[in-house]
């Protein structure tokens, strides 16, 4: 007996789609793959060396989220059901919540330390997989409220009462494997600026410049920017995972561990089963397709052939105009007396 998991439908590229999820995770937790992110997308990184970065700069251990969830629906009848006033819910490092908002997972959630001013920014690293499915909204949105998310989780754990001049700023970089049409090898930042609609003066952007969201596309075309070649080539190139750690090593500087191979085999593995069952499942639907098409063009012939009878053409005209043989000409003609 047929299974799901015997198709080429949603069920089994979901599952496919997850596991490559969670070895890219595991291999984005790398503190040296962080350190050329920041360096190339946090402009207050700008500046650091690659291994500063990584060696004194992030704080900790990244905290990774291997779930597949990525936020919970509402809770704000929590409280109302309950009676009870709202309280904020601590968990693990990488998920916030609170009765009334809900709780928020992030795939990868890490501090750092600004080289410039040694103050601390928090910054969440999400990733859509390779050929993810469209998710109907922009992804854009998505990552601006996992910012705001990490904003408002700072109450009463980075500040307390009316504090807020203790708000740490937060980025939310999105790394798409699936580009969108025309926007493969781009990177676009949204952040917030003062624009002055009357007036002198100027607030210090220290105070406003608290939220910022990176979208990162890459798509299949080759590209000479050195964090989209990188990532490209961990993500979403098609070489052997061999020839991929020689080049991490000799023009990234980057020396993989045993667990950290494991993982980039296991991504190339899984995008080739994926990239294989997406496109069985293209010709399916084409096949389907084709035979629609077919099903209803034979129907406009057989409409056109008995039109033609009901007006007395001549059955050699009928066959010439229509391409039906003589013989399904009569069958028409008995069908109609």
């Amino acid at each position: 007996m047929k299974t799901k998991s015997d198709t080429v439908d949603g069920v089994f590229l979901d599952d496919a789609n997850a596991a490559y999820d969670k070895a890219a995770k595991r291999f984005l937790s790398m503190k040296i793959l962080l350190a050329w992110i920041l360096k190339y997308l946090v402009e207050e990184f700008r500046d650091a060396a690659i291994k500063d970065i990584a060696e004194k700069y992030i704080e900790g251990e990244p905290s990774l989220n291997i779930g597949t969830v990525p936020v919970d629906a509402d809770l704000t009848n929590a409280a109302k059901n309950t009676g009870k006033a709202p309280k904020n819910i601590r968990g693990a490092r990488n998920e916030n919540s609170s009765v009334t908002e809900g709780t928020a997972l992030f795939d990868i959630l890490f501090r750092a330390i600004v080289p410039a001013t040694g103050e601390t920014i928090a910054l969440i690293i999400n990733i859509e997989p390779q050929r993810t499915v469209r998710t109907g909204y922009s992804l854009v949105r998505r990552g601006l409220y996992y910012a705001c998310r990490l904003i408002s989780s700072q109450k009463e754990t980075e500040f307390s009462g009316e504090d807020y001049g203790n708000i740490k700023k937060v980025y939310t970089i999105w790394l798409v494997m699936d580009a969108p049409e025309g926007g493969s090898n781009s990177i676009r930042r949204y952040e917030i600026r003062e624009k002055l609609l009357h007036g002198h003066g100027h607030e210090d952007a220290k105070n406003y410049d608290l939220l910022v969201a990176v979208m990162v596309y890459l798509g299949n075309k080759a590209t000479r920017h050195r964090l989209l070649r990188l990532l490209r080539l961990i993500f979403l190139d098609k070489l052997k995972a061999d020839e991929k750690k020689d080049i991490l090593r000799q023009e990234y500087d980057m020396v993989l561990t045993p667990v950290m191979e494991k993982e980039m085999a296991k991504m190339g593995s899984l995008a080739e089963g994926i990239a294989e069952r997406a496109a069985i499942k293209a010709e399916k639907r084409g096949e389907r397709r084709g035979e629609r098409r077919g099903v209803n063009q034979g129907q406009d012939i057989m409409l056109k052939a008995l039109e033609m009878l009901k007006s007395n053409v001549p059955l050699e005209k009928i066959c010439r105009d229509t391409g039906c043989t003589m013989d399904r000409l009569n069958k028409l003609r008995a069908l109609t007396l």
